[in-house]
């Protein structure tokens, strides 16, 4: 196997290598390695089961855990947020590296990195989560939390999401692993019973009713050329239409 570099971080371990299920995490979320043929991948967390080659995108921006909101209001400079009512159960700094936010509004929905936070009860918890940078905005009593990390994952399930990169293995709902987000790629997962065909050197696009699977350009609206444009894969190969399987490409190296 090739030498793995990480960015910032010691080189890959032998253990599972690239291919990788961790149930628990075992570099930050968003590490970049690179392998001496200039290739790259990025440490990810499945929010759903993914197989070796499928795509993957972002997990939306949502309300956290449905109820906690905060336990009085945070002032412009405040390097952390108090917060209450929990659906569930919170662990230390289970939510480390995440991003807060609440809803945008005139000169509202910065958000921001949590930097750690205590643990916390069910229903009754309270905590402080302490933040990388100061907040700069008004977050009022009561207002609602928004939570996103760019690195949690799942399927591409929509014509118009973001391809971020493509599983090198299996990844367990829940756990850790690659993903690739640059250079060649041996297996990408293609078709369904109603796929376009892929062209050699065009751009790959997902299928809607396939999840994690690409397609070729499946037609010439503006819709369909913006979505070709948006890919960072191209295909190495041709395949007819509906044809289900793999396809060799190239993903365009993504920061």
């Amino acid at each position: 196997m090739s030498t793995l570099q990480a960015s910032g971080y010691a080189q890959i371990p032998p253990e599972g290598g690239l291919v990788r299920n961790d149930t628990t995490r075992k570099f930050e979320l968003g590490t970049v390695v690179s392998d001496t043929f200039g290739n790259s991948y990025r440490y990810v967390k499945a929010n759903e089961a993914i197989a070796i080659g499928q795509i993957v995108t972002s997990v939306v921006k949502g309300v956290w855990d449905s109820t906690i909101v905060m336990d009085g209001a945070s002032a412009s400079g405040d390097l952390y947020l108090h917060v209450d009512t929990l659906t569930s159960a919170m662990t230390v700094n289970q939510y480390r590296g995440y991003y807060v936010s609440q809803a945008t509004a005139a000169g509202l929905g910065r958000g921001y990195k949590i930097k750690s936070h205590g643990s916390a009860a069910a229903t009754t918890g309270e905590l402080d989560i302490w933040l990388e940078d100061p907040v700069q905005e008004v977050i009022g009593d009561g207002t609602a939390l928004l939570i996103y990390h760019p690195y949690l994952v799942e399927l591409v399930d929509a014509d118009t999401e973001l391809i971020m990169g493509v599983a090198t293995g299996t990844i367990s709902s829940g756990s850790y692993g690659f993903v690739q987000i640059g250079g060649h790629c041996p297996a990408v997962a293609a078709g369904h019973s109603s796929s376009a065909a892929i062209v050699l050197n065009e751009p790959l696009v997902p299928i809607a009713g396939n999840p994690g699977s690409v397609q070729g350009m499946a037609g010439s609206a503006e819709a369909d050329i913006m979505e070709a444009a948006a890919s960072p894969l191209r295909a190495l190969q041709a395949v007819a239409l509906n044809t289900t399987g793999y396809v060799e490409a190239f993903i365009q190296g993504m920061v």
